[in-house]
């Protein structure tokens, strides 16, 4: 491995035979940027993603164009270099790069680095995934929601992201970093793949992102302001969606390249695997128009239908809304023809469930699918018959510890997930909603909406008649997850930028 590493050090000095002589699928170098560039910089950090208990992916932006080596050594002052791998910046993928690395050991924590000549960028660090034989406790931190757009001062809009140090001092062995990881279509919105790399440019100055990055290893999702606010992929415009998908690919530390679909799978040990889903790519068009009143969204319909609770019944005339939804829209939410996650991506989710032997299955869900009523068209409520289809797939094939780990909602909310929660039954999962790290909670957008008592009123609503266990709005967080072998329990924490705990809940494996 030493002999390799040198002679891919060499080979990136030399220029002459670099993509030749170390080809391991990572970034191709375009024409005329395998060479190692004077006055190289690494501006915006490093980052390592989609670890297995083999492989890594790492992933840096260097300026200018340059050939690159990735360097990994098992300690922080890299006296000894285990594995390298190349890659190459070019302008045009906005001068990042991408290099997977392999042989790695399970359950190890390694530093990388890259290089380019003499220029050599900060150090990152991340753990491999243990062998699926293995039985360790796992500490990990989740999060989404973070518009890092700057005023004309140069201040941030909302804040600095300071959640995520705080997530990083969880000391997390991987960050879930899902949904809406940039504000697109917010002003200045983009139109186009230089715009959106602009807005990752941009979130990518915050320090509190570039450390946790450096931290830990991630896994990356998207949600819809990665190209357009509740787009769905099946009637977005498609160059715009394509823009946006090109940039976001650039961006993390993925596996998958562009052209390749983003959901996939990752084991962490005997206890924990995870299933990241699109939730985009391949969902039907919205229901928002068909239920509409006046012009708006119908943001209550499961307090229209007939088995409703009382309570949850006078909601809709408090906020104005007459009892009844518009015609055709109950019949557009029970289509089963209506998809969220698409027919292959459906069929590939049921068989890994089915298939997985671990025991927690974590699914990295960007919206809700708690029957929390308010605002449901862009949530799994807006695609009911398909959310009852997966829900009695899980409940009837008797797969258990099924948790959803969810961001967008902008608030941390807790709860059992019921195929029907009006009808009861038992849960056949629970789901934990984090808040954002940056962009504005929940309760501040009701109060905008609706007034002060509107804002309270969805509170009482989500506690007293929905039956969450936590409804928490107001705060700007992240969740970390432990998972304890030994006690077989699974717990799930929101927390603000204090480590404040605002939700928690311990699940024990059934």
């Amino acid at each position: 491995m030493r002999r390799l590493a040198r002679r891919c050090l060499l080979a990136a000095i030399a220029a002459s035979v670099l993509l030749a002589a170390c080809d391991d699928g990572n970034d191709p170098a375009a024409p005329g940027t395998a060479e190692v560039a004077e006055g190289v910089t690494f501006a915006l950090g490093v980052a390592a993603g989609d670890v297995t208990d083999a492989t890594a992916v790492l992933w840096t932006r260097a300026e200018p164009a340059t050939a690159l080596v990735a360097e990994v050594a098992e300690d922080d002052g890299f006296a000894e270099i285990v594995a390298t791998a190349d890659a190459a910046t070019s302008a045009d993928r906005d001068f990042t790069a991408r290099a997977t690395v392999g042989g790695l050991q399970a359950g190890t924590r390694y530093w990388y680095r890259f290089r380019a000549g003499d220029a050599v960028s900060d150090a990152g660090t991340f753990v491999t995934a243990p062998g699926a034989g293995a039985s360790p406790r796992v500490t990990f931190v989740f999060g989404g929601d973070s518009d890092g757009r700057r005023n004309a001062d140069g201040a941030p809009v909302f804040n600095e992201f300071e959640v995520l140090d705080a997530a990083a001092g969880e000391q997390p062995d991987f960050f879930l970093y899902f949904g809406d990881t940039i504000y697109g279509d917010r002003a200045p919105a983009a139109r186009d793949v230089d715009g959106f790399r602009a807005k990752y440019r941009e979130n990518r100055t915050y320090a509190a992102l570039q450390r946790i990055a450096a931290a830990t290893s991630m896994y990356n999702a998207w949600d819809d302001h990665e190209v357009e606010d509740d787009y769905a992929g099946t009637t977005v415009d498609r160059a715009l969606y394509e823009a946006g998908r090109q940039a976001f690919y650039e961006y993390w530390p993925l596996s998958v390249d562009h052209d390749e679909p983003l959901y996939r799978r990752f084991r962490w040990s005997r206890d924990l695997e995870l299933f990241v889903l699109d939730e985009r790519s391949y969902r039907s068009p919205s229901a928002a128009g068909t239920c509409a009143v006046d012009g708006s969204p119908d943001v209550l319909p499961a307090a229209a239908a007939p088995g409703a609770p009382e309570g949850l019944r006078a909601v809709r005339g408090f906020v104005g809304l007459p009892p009844e939804l518009p015609a055709g829209c109950a019949e557009m939410l029970a289509d089963p023809a209506r998809t969220m996650l698409g027919a292959e991506q459906k069929q590939w989710l049921n068989e890994a469930l089915r298939g997985s032997d671990a025991t927690w299955k974590v699914l990295v869900n960007a919206v809700p699918i708690q029957e929390i009523v308010a605002l449901p068209y862009d949530r799994w409520e807006g695609y009911a018959a398909e959310r009852r289809e997966l829900l009695e797939f899980i409940r009837d094939e008797g797969i258990e510890n099924v948790v959803f780990l969810t961001t967008d909602f902008h608030a941390n909310i807790y709860g059992p997930v019921r195929v029907d929660n009006f009808a009861g039954g038992e849960p056949v999962a629970y789901e934990a909603v984090v808040g954002p790290i940056a962009t504005e909670p929940l309760r501040a957008s009701i109060t905008d909406a609706v007034g002060d008592a509107g804002a309270a009123a969805l509170g009482g609503l989500l506690t007293s008649v929905v039956g969450v266990d936590c409804a928490e709005l107001e705060s700007y967080s992240y969740g970390v997850v432990s998972v304890d072998p030994d006690a077989g329990t699974m717990t799930v924490a929101s927390k603000d930028a204090a480590g404040t705990v605002l939700c928690e809940k311990t699940l024990t494996a059934e």
